[in-house]
């Protein structure tokens, strides 16, 4: 009798693991560039005499340009092929990361980084991977696209401390910028070789006319409230990890004095964690429900936030705990979120993948833009004003997925 329920999952063929390789080295190297650039930025900034304000200012340009145009590149694929609109939205960030490194003062890498922003192609690159898998194991998909940006975000982190003590803060941009082109380089190889029969997300889009760019795309996602409320939980989580990982890099090197080498390695123990716990989430996801796994990791977040409100979180070491539990509680809730959009775009129209994708991501990014730009602001008045915020927003996340979001939808798909 279960057979009539739920159909066998099928194995991805030889070309589709290749492409997926392929999309997973494009994930880990823009992570790495991600952090090299964090973990040089704040004495870039000092460099060009810039302030924490003028930070979360350049800091934000970057999401609120990723996210104008994270919807609009992302549907695009969906009417004229993934493979055609990634390698000209990889071009635009290359040569904005480019451009960051001839900046000379504070105006121009405000403007370089608007260019880098607005080549916003990892929506289709998340929309590659859910092609890739059957919606039974789209969390399986999306735990593999979690781990791969945390992994690269973690060498990354290693690596931004060297480059900046050793080979001068505009570098991190140049090594970004080779990075990115080195992907770009590979998935041109890749599409050229492998039989795009098998690449589902760049060939379906020419035969389903469902897929168009257009107002009534946008629409039926927006018609079903559970998208609307899972896109706002996301973009909650989008908001505190984009201002707390910009603020922290601030606070440990001009706050606590922390030189980049070793802000690195205290950042590294964080990130081993959190990618750890990112495992564990993307390997239970499709069992237990990716709503009861956003809950879990909200619980621990929110445990974890209460030291904030006590003179003991002023001691280094406690301050250091709390951040690591806070990030464990963010792990378990990065691809269960993830998960449960995919999930609801598959019961709205599977053929709106990339739209969906795109138009989650495009609030997520302006979310994540004004994060460190509010944190910075925050953070001028007192150093564990945007600590509070993190945890009471952790906590509105919670009451939302715990009374908003339908069991069976955020839970095992159910059999229509």
């Amino acid at each position: 009798m279960q057979k009539e329920f739920k159909s066998p999952i099928k194995k991805i063929g030889k070309h589709a693991r290749v492409l997926l390789i392929s999309v997973l080295l494009a994930v880990s190297f823009r992570s790495i560039g991600f952090s090299v650039v964090d973990i040089g930025l704040p004495n870039f900034i000092l460099e060009l005499s810039g302030s924490l304000i003028s930070y979360g200012l350049v800091k934000g340009i970057f999401s609120v340009m990723q996210s104008i145009f994270q919807f609009p590149v992302a549907a695009a694929s969906d009417k004229y092929g993934r493979k055609y609109i990634i390698i000209i939205a990889m071009g635009v960030y290359t040569l904005g990361t480019f451009l960051s490194f001839t900046a000379q003062n504070i105006t121009q890498l405000f403007l370089y980084r608007a260019i880098q922003g607005a080549g916003a192609y990892t929506s289709i690159l998340q929309a590659i991977i859910s092609d890739i898998y059957e919606e039974e194991q789209h969390g399986k998909g999306m735990g593999y696209y979690s781990l791969s940006m945390n992994v690269g975000y973690f060498g990354g982190i290693v690596l931004g401390g060297y480059i900046s003590s050793y080979l001068g803060f505009r570098n991190i941009f140049s090594i970004s910028g080779f990075l990115i082109l080195i992907s770009a380089i590979f998935l041109i190889l890749v599409f050229r070789h492998t039989d795009t029969e098998n690449i589902v997300g760049a060939e379906k889009s020419k035969s389903m006319p469902n897929m168009a760019l257009n107002k009534e795309n946008v629409l039926k996602l927006l018609r079903e409230p559970q998208f609307g409320i899972a896109i706002f939980i996301n973009s909650l989580r989008w908001f505190i990890f984009g201002g707390i990982v910009a603020y922290l890099v601030w606070v440990l090197q001009v706050f606590y004095n922390i030189d980049e080498i070793s802000c690195s390695y205290y950042l590294l123990l964080i990130v081993a964690v959190y990618v750890c716990f990112v495992i564990i989430s993307g390997k239970v996801i499709d069992k237990q429900g990716p709503r009861k796994m956003m809950l879990i990791g909200q619980s621990i977040a929110i445990l974890a936030g209460i030291p904030f409100f006590f003179d003991v979180a002023h001691i280094f070491i406690v301050f250091t705990f709390i951040n690591i539990f806070i990030g464990i509680g963010l792990a378990l809730y990065d691809p269960a979120g993830a998960t449960l959009i995919l999930n609801v775009i598959m019961r709205i129209n599977p053929n709106l993948g990339g739209t969906g994708i795109g138009l989650n991501n495009a609030v997520g990014f302006f979310f994540s833009a004004i994060g460190p730009i509010v944190f910075s602001i925050l953070g001028e008045q007192s150093i564990f004003y945007p600590f509070y915020l993190t945890f009471f927003l952790i906590l509105i996340a919670f009451i939302m997925t715990k009374f908003l979001i339908s069991s069976e939808r955020g839970g095992e798909l159910s059999v229509e």
